[in-house]
């Protein structure tokens, strides 16, 4: 679990940062889950991975994966 850096305390998941493995033009390099469980439509991001990370759809997938939102 993460613990923020100043107070040590547990981070809530919903306010976990996950890094943007895709770039993204605005250079926004973060991304936290939306609360959505659902297949991402194109453009969209989610996160996935062994090691969490975010990624922007290429197309509409089929696979459901946590909605992710930038930060």
């Amino acid at each position: 679990m993460n613990t923020c850096p100043t107070c040590h305390q547990p981070v809530p998941e919903h306010r976990k940062t996950y890094p943007i493995l895709d770039r993204h033009p605005e250079g926004v390099s973060y991304a936290v889950r939306s609360g959505e469980f659902r297949a991402p439509r194109k453009g969209e991001f989610y996160i996935s991975g062994a090691i969490p990370a975010a990624y922007r759809a290429p197309n509409d997938l089929t696979m459901k994966f946590q909605i992710a939102r930038l930060v």
